[in-house]
């Protein structure tokens, strides 16, 4: 036990070392239509508040034409095409992004929050496993430096470990960039960029009813309540109301599949972080026990598999969102879930 406690001792001590502190830096202001908000943001921030402040940004006063000029950033981790079309043979980053064509200018927006909100939180959990694996490898090395000072190791070997820790290092400074770049995106799309937020709440996420509406009665239901849809149809040819009928029927049936197969990924990203719990706790038995020098990396793998668990949450959330947009709902709505079989007296 005493052994374990000076593992985690020297851990912490490095990890205050590298503790990562967010500087705010200067960002641009966009002066298309509106000036970028003055109000200082609240700390921490959570979802509904960054959310309100969709309808006042630039972007929802363009037009189709002039937003073309001003693409939206591709997020960096939540990726949820490429998460649950992962058999595809064709890269399609686009498919990541949340823009369509057939919602409202400020439901679109709120999209674009919601995906850039979520992004900034996976770029803080992918940081937590550097930072066990930078932890583990720095203090591999500095042992194996201790020995070979001792004459027990040599030179090769203190060589080899310190490589791996320079590797791990860089990706350390990676994720730290990671973390003030999506900052950056979700700054932007709350129109605030001068105002890089340290501190996000967790949301509350949307679940998921055992049994799915089906792509037809989602179809029918936006072309009654989308109001957007109603918009186009009437000022549209033929033509075009039969394009933006088609591109609607593809997106929610993109968006049930979503649904789907995130069902399956949910299972998969559950049993695997139940699976480097159980690693860890063997890790830390092994450890106390003296048997194992270190963790090795199953705290890291530990932090990995949860960050993934995250993911498909977020991915989740993010396609229901978009459904309910499209299908003229506040894109927060919870569907209704299964009810539970009521008990009858024997």
């Amino acid at each position: 036990m005493e052994s374990m406690q000076r593992f985690l001792k020297l851990r912490n001590r490095f990890h205050k070392k590298l503790l990562y502190t967010l500087v705010v830096c200067m960002g641009f202001a966009c002066q298309t239509y509106l000036q970028a908000a003055t109000e200082p943001l609240p700390t921490p921030l959570n979802l509904s508040t960054a959310l309100s402040f969709a309808k006042d940004h630039p972007r929802t006063k363009l037009t189709a034409e002039q937003s073309l000029l001003f693409p939206v950033p591709q997020p960096l981790f939540l990726g949820c095409h490429n998460l649950i079309f992962n058999n595809s043979s064709i890269s399609d980053p686009k498919r990541n992004n949340n823009e369509t064509g057939l919602i409202d200018p400020v439901t679109q927006q709120e999209l674009l929050i919601l995906q850039a909100y979520f992004d900034v939180l996976l770029a803080d959990s992918s940081l937590i496993g550097i930072n066990e694996e930078l932890a583990g490898s720095f203090i591999r090395y500095d042992r194996a430096k201790t020995r070979q000072d001792l004459k027990e190791f040599s030179e090769l070997y203190v060589a080899r470990l310190d490589a791996e820790y320079q590797e791990v290092r860089q990706q350390f400074f990676s994720g730290r960039a990671t973390q003030r770049f999506t900052r950056s995106v979700l700054a932007q799309a709350i129109n605030h960029p001068d105002d890089l937020s340290s501190d996000l709440t967790p949301p509350n996420l949307i679940k998921s009813p055992k049994t799915l509406p089906e792509a037809n009665d989602l179809y029918k239901e936006a072309l009654k309540n989308n109001p957007w849809i109603e918009q186009l149809r009437k000022n549209s040819s033929a033509e075009q109301i039969a394009l933006y009928e088609m591109a609607l029927r593809q997106q929610i049936l993109e968006m049930k599949l979503r649904l789907d197969i995130l069902i399956a990924a949910g299972d998969r990203a559950e049993s695997n972080a139940y699976s480097k719990d159980l690693d860890l706790e063997l890790s830390r038995t092994l450890y106390e026990m003296e048997v194992n020098a270190t963790l090795g990396r199953s705290m890291t793998l530990q932090s990995m598999a949860r960050m993934e668990e995250e993911r498909v949450k977020y991915c989740r959330t993010l396609t229901w969102a978009r459904l309910n947009a499209l299908t003229g709902k506040p894109i927060l709505t919870q569907p209704a879930l299964d009810k539970e079989p009521e008990e009858t007296n024997q």
